[in-house]
């Protein structure tokens, strides 16, 4: 795991900041977060500690990483022209 501050001068306001902004870079919306009191947060519900929020951020970071460089690598989807060719193909073969 690796932070870009010293975990023990962070902000709850930026532990928040930053796990809502990886939640919603993953899921495309907001997550509900709410810091309780010293190292406890509330998450969509659920009491977590504050270094299950790092950990929790971190990952979702990396999953961010991951699907960023599949969109990268992914072929290029077929013209519509080929996929009616495939799909007469198949209407073909079923009537076989």
């Amino acid at each position: 795991m690796q932070y870009d501050h010293d975990s023990t001068t962070l902000t709850p306001q930026y532990i928040v900041d930053s796990f809502q902004s990886a939640y919603r870079q993953v899921y495309g919306r907001d997550a509900q977060v709410v810091h309780m009191f010293a190292e406890w947060y509330t998450v969509n519900g659920e009491t977590v500690h504050r270094m299950t929020l790092f950990s929790e951020t971190s990952r979702l970071r990396e999953l961010v990483r991951v699907q960023q460089s599949q969109q990268t690598q992914r072929p290029q989807p077929r013209p519509a022209a080929d996929r009616s060719m495939v799909q007469r193909l198949i209407a073909r073969l079923r009537g076989v």
